[in-house]
């Protein structure tokens, strides 16, 4: 029997997990010092290690947005079913694997494996999200007031079209890997450009 407690349970265990995710971001930090030469200047230290700072200062903005979304997302939802709870989990799951995919990019920097799994992850990810939304606009017996008008997800699927694109981009094309990520910048133009559209 679906309760409000067991969808107030399953969201708080959502955000657990991504609390827990992206906290261990920050362990191979940790470890560089570990590793260090004592001698070694902490200027230098950060200086050679620029990478695996970068990868944890984009994976933390990431995951951070990823989860400002799910947020948003869900604070509409009233009720749940197995289509909502599947989606989610996979979408923790992509959440989960994010701060391997950073150790792996911050290692194998450009390579292009390194680039599939972190940009196909962060755009798995964005599809679950894109998944939620759908399930909450085509079904409004999970909305917490089902007769309350709801806007197509457009910001979803812009989004997660533009992530799709930029993993073909960097993966495909040489020198653009995970530049590609700046097609993102592309989506409030298009998602206005869409509203406009359906609005005519």
């Amino acid at each position: 029997m679906q309760t409000e407690r067991g969808l107030d349970r399953f969201v708080a265990f959502l955000d657990a997990v991504v609390a827990i995710a992206i906290t261990l971001l920050v362990l191979p930090l940790t470890e560089l010092l570990d590793g260090a030469e004592p001698r070694t200047g902490l200027g230098t230290l950060l200086a050679d290690e620029s990478s695996q700072i970068g990868a944890f200062f984009l994976s933390f903005v990431v995951i951070a947005r990823l989860w400002l979304v799910h947020h948003r997302v869900v604070e509409t939802v009233g009720s749940y079913d197995q289509a909502f709870l599947t989606a989610n989990l996979l979408w923790i799951l992509t959440i989960v694997l994010l701060p391997f995919a950073t150790q792996v990019s911050a290692r194998y920097g450009t390579d292009r494996p390194a680039v599939a799994l972190y940009i196909g992850t962060i755009t798995l990810s964005s599809f679950c999200l894109t998944a939620i939304s759908l399930l909450l606009w085509r079904r409004p017996a999970l909305r917490r007031d089902a007769a309350a008008p709801v806007q197509p997800p457009w910001p979803s699927l812009v989004a997660s079209g533009l992530f799709l694109v930029a993993l073909l981009a960097g993966t495909l094309l040489p020198g653009v890997h995970y530049w590609a990520m700046f097609l993102l910048f592309l989506s409030g133009p298009i998602e206005a450009a869409l509203r406009r559209r359906v609005a005519a």
